[in-house]
């Protein structure tokens, strides 16, 4: 009887090794949402995301120097990718994203020896050439478009510790790089012109910058807040946020707003979303946006659903594609009624922009998880003093 007892024991010593072991190489793998918790909503989202992400070929060389292309295509992939890992902590989607960054960081103007042609200077970021009768340009708004989602990503990599861990190379090289295209730009900030406002002066409309191309860095400056605790970003888009919400019109409780303070139209539903992003974004980090704010901009969502489609403009009128109002997805955070029309709307209707339904199924998975009670989002690390 004595050797059983020992083999029995041999085997019992090695499988609890192998347990351990196991147990160990899944606590270091970032956790994937498992399908069967996933609601009907996020499966149907999970698979237009699945013929979309197969389907998008990756940019030519050219294009990873282009600003325009990088800002109004790649981006919304990037922001896809990342909502969608931030749901789901698939480790393909990371590594898809880490790749992407690496190439767009690596062709920045600085980088390639591109010279800005209305600054007269580099810039640490990506110029384009098509909005300037021919001469290179880095928009704003373009680097806050590309940023946005990478510095989401160092962000969201950073508030795990183990994650923070195993990334720590690559988050410091993004917060890095993406400080030094967001700073780039401080010559041309401007506080005013009311007390605790700030906007971006541009060099090309010789005027302050419409609202959505100067929120666009103001979503990178929250998401920079929370990876590296410093305030000079939060400072920044306080500024940014009281110069939006100060200039946002009450239509029957919910928000309306004009495209550009020198140019009273209302803003188009696809500009929109960049605001309403910035203005979630602040929300979650307890910046100037509050819980009725939020509410107000869910009933200008819901005032632009008619029964022959979406509005085109954010006042509820003319006539717009539906999948471009994925990128108010975050407001499923706030009201589920918002989750849900988008959820009915999507399967149905995602060939009209492959970009914006792939963004819409990101954020739809994203947003059935839990939201955190405990507002405001608080920092990865420690604030720094300014």
């Amino acid at each position: 009887m004595v050797e059983p007892v020992k083999a029995f024991l041999f085997l019992a010593v090695v499988c609890l090794m192998i347990g351990v072991a196991a147990g160990e190489q899944a606590a270091s793998q970032p956790q994937t949402q498992p399908a069967g918790t996933l609601d009907s909503i996020s499966l149907n989202a999970m698979d237009v995301f699945r013929i979309y992400e197969k389907s998008i070929e990756l940019p030519n060389p050219g294009q990873y120097a282009n600003g325009d292309y990088l800002a109004w295509s790649e981006s919304y992939a990037l922001l896809a990718y990342e909502a969608m890992y931030e749901a789901t902590g698939e480790q393909g989607l990371l590594q898809k994203m880490l790749e992407q960054i690496d190439r767009i960081l690596a062709n920045r103007a600085d980088r390639i020896g591109l010279t800005d042609e209305v600054r007269g200077k580099v810039m640490p970021a990506w110029p384009c050439s098509g909005y300037t009768k021919g001469k290179a340009h880095a928009f704003l708004v373009h680097a806050g478009m590309i940023t946005y989602p990478m510095a989401r990503l160092a962000y969201v990599l950073r508030r795990d510790p183990q994650l923070a861990v195993r990334y720590a190379p690559q988050i410091d090289k993004i917060l890095t790089d993406v400080a030094e295209t967001v700073r780039a730009y401080e010559a041309e900030y401007r506080d005013g012109p009311a007390e605790g406002e700030g906007y971006y002066y541009c060099p090309v409309l010789k005027a302050d910058l419409p609202f959505n191309q100067q929120n666009a860095l103001g979503r990178t400056m929250i998401a920079m807040y929370l990876a590296s605790g410093d305030e000079w970003y939060r400072d920044r888009a306080e500024k940014l946020a009281r110069y939006f919400k100060d200039r946002l019109r009450l239509l029957d409780d919910r928000y309306a707003w004009d495209y550009w303070v020198h140019r009273p139209d209302f803003e188009d539903i696809s500009h929109a979303g960049i605001n309403v992003d910035f203005a979630f974004n602040c929300y979650r980090a307890g910046i100037v946006f509050n819980k009725t704010d939020m509410k107000r901009f869910v009933g200008t969502f819901e005032a632009l659903a008619k029964p022959e489609g979406f509005a085109g403009a954010v006042d509820g009128s003319g006539r717009g594609g539906g999948v471009v109002l994925g990128a108010w997805g975050h407001l499923g955070y706030v009201e589920p009624q918002v989750r849900q029309m988008l959820g009915d709307y999507l399967p149905a209707h995602h060939r009209q922009h492959n970009l914006f339904s792939m963004l819409t199924a990101g954020f739809l998975v994203e947003t059935q998880q839990a939201f955190k009670k405990d507002l405001p989002v608080t920092p990865a690390t420690q604030p720094a003093k300014k």
